[in-house]
């Protein structure tokens, strides 16, 4: 998230949204966080949420470790620094601003005092906050409302689960979801029978559809699709494979099909957006 200039420390930004706006968002593999022995002001608000790895998180009350799980909630004007151990982590980004979350702060909804939650189920809370960044930024005021309005739940949630100390995979939680998530985000090569996923978490189909579309927004089949483009997206920065063998790898029935969905998702070929990346 550090390395965002929206996210940077120049003057404060005025969302156009009339209660607040997403910025941008995103996903980071093998992050830094910020460089070690500085201290940042950001002048917006974020949030970091480690899928993967460990670190610390460093401000002038607390020095804490962060691993898969750990969220890491950016306060406008608060000093502090945060960053990876050597092997780095993967991180989710979102950066954000408006009056939602300012009177959330004056309210003690989001306080300074509490920037950190730790031990969130990293499937779910991966999901939840990377559609801010998997979606087109809403071009109307309105729809920047709601979008800003829908991470203040999200917030509010994550720091809820924290704050009662339920265990998320317990009766009254959500682990069947988080147990769905981790189905559908394994093997992206090989086919996968949703029915057996269901029955996996212990549901009848069509009810664990429409629960999961409830909880998500999208559907068993949509979440795994778009699962494979991150994957097939990340196999195109990282690596040198082909376009023809990173479909091949992520599931996708051939070249032509991976083409035409990642198109659609970017509005580029997989081919030009690896050269726009380097």
């Amino acid at each position: 998230m550090d390395e965002r200039p929206a996210h940077g420390e120049s003057a404060r930004r005025v969302p156009s949204g009339r209660l607040g706006e997403v910025l941008v968002a995103g996903r980071l593999t093998g992050g830094s966080g910020l460089p070690v022995g500085t201290t940042r002001r950001h002048p917006t608000w974020g949030l970091t949420f480690v899928t993967a790895g460990t670190g610390r998180y460093r401000d002038a009350g607390r020095d804490e470790s962060l691993g898969a799980g750990s969220l890491v909630v950016v306060h406008p004007g608060l000093p502090h620094w945060y960053g990876a151990d050597r092997d780095g982590w993967d991180e989710v980004f979102v950066v954000f601003d408006g009056v939602a979350f300012e009177l959330a702060r004056r309210r003690g909804a989001l306080t300074p005092d509490h920037p950190l939650v730790h031990g969130l189920p990293v499937a779910r809370w991966r999901h939840r906050f990377a559609a801010f960044g998997e979606r087109t930024r809403p071009t109307t005021v309105a729809g920047r409302d709601a979008e800003a309005l829908d991470l203040l739940t999200a917030l509010l949630e994550a720091i809820a689960t924290a704050g009662a100390g339920r265990d998320p995979r317990g009766p009254a939680g959500l682990g069947w979801l988080d147990r769905s998530l981790e189905l559908l985000d394994r093997d992206l090569a090989e086919s996968l029978d949703l029915p057996s996923v269901a029955a996996e978490v212990g549901m009848a189909y069509e009810t664990w559809r429409r629960r999961f579309r409830s909880e998500t927004g999208t559907s068993p089949y949509a979440h795994r699709a778009s699962r494979r483009l991150e994957a097939a997206t990340d196999l195109l920065v990282h690596t040198g494979l082909g376009v023809r063998d990173i479909a091949a790898a992520t599931g996708f029935s051939d070249e032509r099909h991976l083409i035409r969905r990642f198109r659609e998702r970017t509005g580029m070929t997989p081919r030009a957006f690896r050269d726009a990346e380097r």
